[in-house]
């Protein structure tokens, strides 16, 4: 005698989100529903950017890890995510939290890699909201460290101390050890 046992997975498939949905959740800075929202909103907003991959690929990356690999072969395309994440969340760079998970983990390798600091720098040149979102955060420490050297480093003189003066001004700015 044989018995056929089938068990009936029960678990729903996972939810996509719209476009629409993932910038609610990260402006919100809310991630209830979706705990990769900032991850899967630079996905829907840079399908270009992201086709080398697979989506089991793209499932294994965090937002860090996504912009450092578009960082190394995209410089110009990681400048265009980090601004998209900073202007959406942009009402919550003032909570320490917030501003540490997206400075101080997402984008820090980034701040520091010398392909992306070039197109940085010249952005920040002439975008004051992103030189107020990268020098006047609720976080302070190895990004804003690593863009100043980078000014050094690409003759920048005025631009460093436009970007100084911003982070004397930041509340949260303490000296860099």
């Amino acid at each position: 005698m044989s018995f056929t046992v089938s068990v009936e997975d029960t678990t729903p498939p996972p939810r996509h989100f719209t476009r629409t949905e993932l910038v609610d959740m990260v402006r919100r800075w809310d991630f209830s529903e979706n705990e990769w929202a900032c991850r899967d909103l630079l996905i829907a907003d840079f399908p270009d950017a992201v086709r080398r991959w697979t989506a089991e690929e793209l499932e294994d990356m965090d937002t860090q890890d996504l912009l450092c690999e578009i960082g190394d072969s995209d410089p110009q395309t990681a400048v265009q995510m980090m601004k998209l994440l900073l202007d959406t969340a942009e009402s919550h760079l003032q909570e320490p939290e917030v501003a540490e998970q997206l400075l101080g983990w997402d984008m820090c390798d980034l701040c520091r890699n010398q392909f992306v600091q070039a197109p940085l720098l010249k952005q920040l040149k002439h975008d004051d909201r992103l030189a107020q979102q990268l020098f006047q955060s609720a976080y302070v420490d190895t990004p804003q460290e690593a863009l100043l050297e980078a000014c050094d480093w690409f003759g920048e003189a005025d631009l460093k101390k436009q970007l100084y003066s911003l982070l004397t001004q930041n509340p949260h700015f303490e000296g860099f050890d």
